[in-house]
């Protein structure tokens, strides 16, 4: 699966309006949350010493984070809770109670399209494995019941899962938060400009050096994973996408893919792809995944009743590939 993403590696990417410049940025990658972290200072007025020294501090931040929040570490908080459910609560730390509670708030908004607790029917489907597969109907719906994101119990400095065999997947939304978290470190580092890149999901911060706007490209879903569908000129923001291209296997001349309807257990079908582009990194995380949920009709519907989005959603009508966008974005878009 690894191998995978890093044939992915960048959903989006940060292009320059000009083919060249002379002011290239400070950057460095590491290979975090099972994808590529890019982090490139774009701000000159630093040493590249504490440029350096700010970007080094980001990349631990980040990973602490994930040592926190990640269900693929037996010692996570997020391993203990799953390893807990149906008994008392545990202690968690500070960043693994943020991202819960957005967790909540994303799903209460989003009437349950966004749920962390999905990650139970998930483990069934083996995305995260080298042999995932289809499981049996039985199985999901047997498990159909234990994704409830009401069942998430936050008190103080505690947490649980109240009930037994409970799952718990972060996947969806933690990214974003630790995107977020770099920046933070970034920025009580003096940085004023610069960018965090996260396996397509990104934020940007402070203006480009030469250019008057940021460009970020929108990779293309289908067929050629190299090519890029459009691009977006705009201001400092945070973008993500969730697409049906990040995760999946064939089976049966069929796409499964890693993005479940809380309420079937099943990959979501309607969106091929969607990008959101909001302030916050962890909100477009959580929001990306819950539009391609929605599908395509639905999902604009909410994007446009939410004046902190914008969004673009790809989706597949009679083997063609078409594209819807907010108002917001209509007037930013540039196919290619």
């Amino acid at each position: 699966m690894k191998r995978k993403i890093l044939g992915l590696l960048f959903l989006l990417f940060i292009s320059s309006c000009q083919k060249s410049t002379s002011l290239e940025p400070i950057e460095a990658t590491r290979f975090l949350m099972d994808t590529v972290v890019r982090i490139a200072v774009y701000d000159f007025e630093l040493s590249s010493k504490d440029t350096e020294k700010a970007i080094d501090q980001a990349f631990e931040a980040m990973k602490e984070v994930e040592e926190k929040t990640s269900a693929h570490r037996p010692e996570s908080d997020v391993s203990l809770m799953i390893r807990s459910s149906g008994g008392e609560a545990i202690a968690i730390s500070e960043e693994t109670k943020t991202v819960l509670q957005e967790a909540v708030f994303v799903s209460e908004a989003t009437d349950g399209a966004f749920d962390a607790t999905v990650g139970v029917v998930k483990d069934l489907w083996g995305f995260y494995s080298d042999a995932p597969k289809v499981p049996a109907l039985k199985d999901i719906d047997a498990y159909l019941p234990l994704i409830d994101y009401h069942q998430i119990e936050l008190s103080g400095e505690k947490a649980r899962l109240q009930k037994k065999n409970a799952g718990l997947d972060l996947g969806g939304i933690v990214k974003g938060f630790n995107i977020d978290r770099a920046v933070e470190v970034l920025q009580s580092a003096g940085v004023k400009s610069a960018m965090v890149d996260a396996g397509g999901d990104l934020r940007i911060i402070g203006s480009h050096p030469k250019n008057p706007h940021w460009r970020i490209g929108i990779k293309h879903p289908r067929p050629d994973h190299q090519s890029l569908y459009g691009v977006i000129e705009t201001n400092p923001v945070s973008v993500a996408t969730s697409g049906d291209y990040e995760r999946f296997f064939m089976h049966d001349g069929k796409r499964y893919h890693h993005i479940l309807d809380p309420k079937t257990g099943m990959p979501a079908s309607g969106c091929v792809s969607v990008t959101i582009v909001t302030e916050m990194a962890m909100r477009a995380d959580a929001y990306a995944t819950a539009v391609f949920v929605m599908g395509p009709e639905r999902g604009m519907a909410f994007i446009e009743s939410h004046p902190d989005l914008e969004g673009l959603i790809l989706f597949e009508e009679g083997h063609q590939l078409k594209m819807v966008v907010s108002e917001g974005l209509r007037n930013k878009v540039q196919l290619l």
